[in-house]
Parts: structure tokens; C-alpha cells; sequence
């Protein structure tokens, strides 16, 4: 069935996947926190990139493919030992978001690549491990507050792509779940028009960039935080 978050994967994928290919160079030693299925993996093809995930998390088990798991906070690696680290679609699952931005600053080597994806709009997920959303403004805050300087912040959905991708979530999550049938339909009839129409419509439509799904920053570390 479609999935009522088909345009926001696939836009913000494909944003992602353009950050890393000009971020990531050959032969350098990234670190992918909260890897789940790896969806990046490609990006990685002419570096090194280990992928580390917690074990008790709202994400089923056959939903992590990592090289090592972790607590949640202590990355189990070296100061400095990464040119990079990837953290897509995590931290609003972190409890205590200044201590893993820590240790990514820790083990992220000086002038090092940092890029960060998170929720500004979306419906609680993998719960009850989902703790916050971020604004551009507290995104940023955040990783300058840990020793970081942000180059970019991408928004991620027109505002009129994002109406349409919360009301095609609540078709599916209200409508669609009652059985097959109905799934089949409400993705047929309701959910693709409307991620579709949203498309056009987005090309149109004024758009002051206020009211999007996700961020996608793109950051170095510039200071080593005190012990």
C-alpha cells in the first residue's frame, strides 16, 4: 500500500543523500548513531561508516542492522575517531539530547561533518520513546550549545505538502487501519491524490517556510566541549 509519508521519504531521502554526497569524502571514517535499516548505506560506497543503535527502543529488533549497540548516550569509540557522524530521524527518541550531542562532539574529529535530521511536525512514533520536535531555531541552539557550527537547515516539505502529508498519516492511522478493504482504498482514493495534488499545488502557493515536517542540518564541529 502507499505509504502516507511516500513524498516526505522521498524528498527528505533525496535531501539527504545530495548533504552527504558533498559532505562525505573518499576514504573517510564516519559514525551512523541510531542506524536502524542503514538507509544511507549507499552514500558510504567510497568511505568507511560503522552504525551503532540502542536495543530497547520504540523500533522493532528486525528494524536494526547495526555493527554495535549502545546505551543511548555513550558512544562506545575513541575521541576524535570519526570524520563524520550521520543521525537521521533520532534524537527527538533521546531522553537527555545534550549528553549524545556530547559524545558526538567527542568522537567527531575538529572540523569534522555532522548531519542531523529531525521532526518539526509529525505524530508521535515509536512510543513511548518519542520525547520532542524541533524548531530551525532550537535545532540550531542545540548542536551551537555542543560545540557545533550550523552551514545549512533545510526544510523539508512546502507547507501545503505538509497539511497533506499529516492528513494522509491520519487517513491511514484513523481509516485505513480498520482492515485490508479500507486500506486499499483510502490509499487508492484518498492518500495519493492528495500527496500528489499537494505536489502541484506546493509549485503555486505562496510559502512563508514556517510550517514544514522535518529539518535536515548540515554541520561541522567547531569546539571541543569542556570535561
Amino acid at each position: 500500500m502507499l505509504s502516507p509519508v511516500w513524498l516526505l521519504d522521498n524528498k527528505m531521502n533525496a535531501a539527504t543523500r545530495d548533504i552527504l554526497a558533498a559532505s562525505v569524502k573518499d576514504n573517510t571514517h564516519w559514525l551512523d548513531v541510531g542506524c536502524g535499516l542503514r538507509p544511507f548505506a549507499s552514500s558510504f560506497s567510497h568511505a568507511y561508516c560503522i552504525g551503532i543503535d540502542i536495543e530497547a527502543s520504540g523500533a522493532p529488533d528486525h528494524m536494526k542492522v547495526p555493527d554495535r549497540y549502545f546505551d543511548g548516550i555513550n558512544i562506545p569509540y575513541e575521541d576524535n575517531a570519526f570524520d563524520g557522524v550521520l543521525c537521521t530521524q533520532v534524537l527527538e527518541h533521546v531522553e537527555n539530547l545534550d549528553l549524545l550531542l556530547a559524545e558526538c562532539n567527542r568522537v567527531i574529529k575538529m572540523g569534522g561533518g555532522f548531519v542531523v535530521s529531525v521532526p518539526f511536525l509529525f505524530r508521535e512514533h515509536e512510543k513511548p520513546y518519542d520525547f520532542r520536535r524541533f524548531t530551525s531555531y532550537g535545532l540550531m541552539l542545540a548542536m551551537e550549545r555542543n560545540g557545533f557550527h550550523v552551514n545549512s537547515c533545510l526544510k523539508c516539505l512546502s507547507a501545503i505538502e505538509t497539511i497533506a502529508t499529516i492528513f494522509s498519516v491520519y487517513v491511514s492511522n484513523n481509516i485505513g487501519s480498520r482492515n485490508k478493504i479500507l486500506l486499499i482504498l483510502s490509499s487508492l482514493f484518498v492518500i495519493f491524490p492528495t500527496l500528489i495534488f499537494s505536489k502541484y499545488l506546493a509549485k503555486v502557493l505562496p510559502d512563508n517556510k514556517d510550517l514544514f515536517c522535518v529539518l535536515i542540518s548540515s554541520a561541522v564541529k567547531t569546539a571541543n566541549l569542556k570535561g
